[in-house]
């Protein structure tokens, strides 16, 4: 299966019916926030050892057709990372991702790294998106506690004892582009009860 269960056939037709022909105006959500490790288990499928040039191109590939389901859909894409910057891009670099990304955030353009949210309020604030119009991927207790503090829906992997607002049961399992559809029906009720 490809990264995050993307799948249609027709990759270089977005809009395929088998995705609902969801109008741009329904989307909520406008940014997408991800840590770099929930990238880096895409790009490897938590393969030891790594998995080879051929297998990583392939994923890579299914990661650049759901950023393009994304963008047509006009959801922007940003990460976060207690890495060094250098780090993060040039490991993005050599998986052709960093051009992918509006805003990078990294640990020495801050004061604060995870768990505190001032990596995700700072991505906010670039892109100009309040919280309820984001969503943070998060692999570890302390990018998800950042996310929570900042106020943003956040999505993590089952089992790893993380209080996110969503679990999954693996990063290739649900389509991405389904389980935003889930999410913002909740954001939306969230906001008409709130």
């Amino acid at each position: 299966m490809s990264p995050v269960g993307f799948g249609p056939s027709d990759i270089n037709n977005p809009r395929n019916v088998q995705w609902g022909m969801v109008p741009e105006s329904f989307w909520l959500t406008k940014v997408l926030i991800f840590d770099f490790d929930w990238i880096a288990r895409e790009v490897t499928q938590v393969q030891h050892p790594m998995p080879d040039h051929e297998t990583i191109d392939s994923l890579v590939a299914g990661l650049k057709a759901t950023f393009r389901i994304l963008r047509s859909f006009e959801i922007r894409l940003a990460m976060t990372s207690n890495l060094k910057l250098a780090t993060v891009i040039e490991q993005l670099s050599e998986w052709n991702l960093a051009e992918d990304f509006d805003c990078i955030r990294c640990a020495e353009e801050l004061p604060s790294l995870k768990p505190s949210p001032d990596l995700h309020i700072n991505v906010m604030e670039t892109l100009g998106i309040r919280p309820f119009k984001a969503i943070a991927l998060e692999t570890a207790p302390e990018g998800v506690q950042a996310a929570r503090h900042a106020g943003l829906f956040c999505i993590a992997m089952k089992g790893q004892g993380l209080l996110a607002d969503y679990e999954l049961d693996s990063f290739t399992g649900e389509p991405l582009i389904f389980l935003l559809e889930k999410i913002d029906r909740v954001k939306r009720r969230q906001l008409e009860i709130g």
